[in-house]
């Protein structure tokens, strides 16, 4: 599971930025999953964290950052060309400079791995991967520009010789089959940024997915308030049913509304991370769903039984869902908010602010700048 993901000079983010999955405190049953090291000793992790902020508050670049850093532990060609992509952040001369630096922290098999990587325009110009016991880190390898140090009997020296300076030892190891690497690189992988938004009309896999959840898709469907009654599997084709004046009748995806694609293509992908587990990355999450279907997304994640590979969601959002049934939807630690400073850099904290322009204010304000501009 992921436990913390930092990041520095990326887009809008100049300096260190931390995000955080580790729970402090548990408030409720709900507060996450208990996750055991192999060398004994526990922490709590939460499946769902969310980042909010106004538009342009810079939340979408953490899950923008995740997905570079997923593509830097890609296939060599994949982490060629994310090398290419540096985005620093741009209103320093100074960051221009400098590195884009990422971090991951997470368990593996009851291993904490710590992996980092930074790197410039088409240059790696470093990485660091380590392993933390009980009471030790080992260094399985770290580089730079002009060395590379690897752990003896890990026996990543012949690697590392060949690596090129735009690829990732990680990625060239990987695709080598290295016994070491290849389960980091593929435990990043599922770092799975996915895009949903209505009216996109994807539906993939809707048949493969009713076949193991059938039961559970049909309520998930009948309760969201979508018109749909029920779930037709009878066909190979799989289609959802409507009450019309001649009784039940069995549609194809293809009729539905953009809502309900929406809908649709978001189960999808949880009910698969539900089996396989893996980590996913949702924009704008609040501008795909309504409030309702928002919140049994959530419930999906953070119920224990439905969640045994213990899948993990990162979204953002415009604001904190609201409470339903008196209960909060998502803890006080699995709440980030992203704002921006004076100087244009945006900053991760754990306390919201309200907007600086309130409702209504902005209409009056060009109001006001149209009379002062008349003869």
């Amino acid at each position: 599971m992921l436990l913390k993901f930092r990041l520095q000079n990326y887009r809008s983010v100049r300096d260190v930025q931390e995000l955080t999955t580790l729970l402090a405190e548990t408030r409720s049953p709900h507060g996450g999953f208990p996750v055991r090291f192999a060398h004994g000793g526990a922490v709590r992790v939460s499946p769902l964290v969310g980042v909010f902020g106004a538009n342009a508050s810079g939340k979408s670049t953490v899950l923008r950052a995740l997905g570079s850093l997923r593509a830097l532990a890609a296939a060599g060609s994949d982490a060629r060309e994310a090398a290419r992509r540096f985005e620093p952040f741009q209103l320093d001369p100074a960051a221009r400079l400098l590195p884009t630096r990422f971090e991951v922290e997470f368990v593996l098999d009851g291993i904490r791995y710590v992996y980092g990587c930074a790197y410039k325009s088409g240059e790696i110009a470093g990485e660091w991967l380590h392993a933390h016991g009980r009471d030790r880190r080992r260094v399985w390898f770290e580089r730079d520009r002009h060395t590379t140090r690897c752990l003896p009997e890990a026996g990543l020296d012949r690697l590392a010789a060949a690596v090129d300076p735009e690829t990732t030892l990680l990625a060239f190891g990987a695709d080598a089959e290295h016994p070491w690497l290849a389960p980091i690189a593929q435990w990043l992988g599922g770092l799975r940024r996915v895009r949903i938004a209505a009216g996109a009309r994807l539906v993939a896999d809707l048949d493969r997915l009713a076949a193991r959840w059938s039961d559970q898709l049909t309520l998930l469907l009948t309760r969201a308030d979508l018109g749909i009654s029920g779930v037709d599997t009878s066909t190979s084709t799989l289609r959802l049913i409507h009450e019309g004046r001649s009784g039940p009748q069995p549609l194809g995806a293809y009729v539905e509304s953009d809502g309900t694609i929406a809908w649709l293509d978001l189960l999808i992908e949880l009910l698969h991370a539900l089996d396989h587990g893996g980590v996913l990355l949702i924009d704008d999450l609040d501008a795909i769903l309504h409030p309702v279907l928002l919140t049994e997304a959530l419930r999906l994640l953070r119920d224990r039984d439905l969640n045994p590979a213990r899948a993990q969601l990162i979204f953002t959002a415009r604001s904190v869902p609201p409470a339903a049934e008196g209960a909060e939807v998502l803890e006080p630690d699995q709440c980030w908010y992203a704002v921006k400073g004076a100087d244009g850099a945006t900053s991760l904290v754990r306390e919201g602010r309200a907007p600086e322009i309130g409702p209504g204010e902005l209409a009056r304000e060009l109001w006001l700048a149209k009379q002062r501009l008349r003869p």
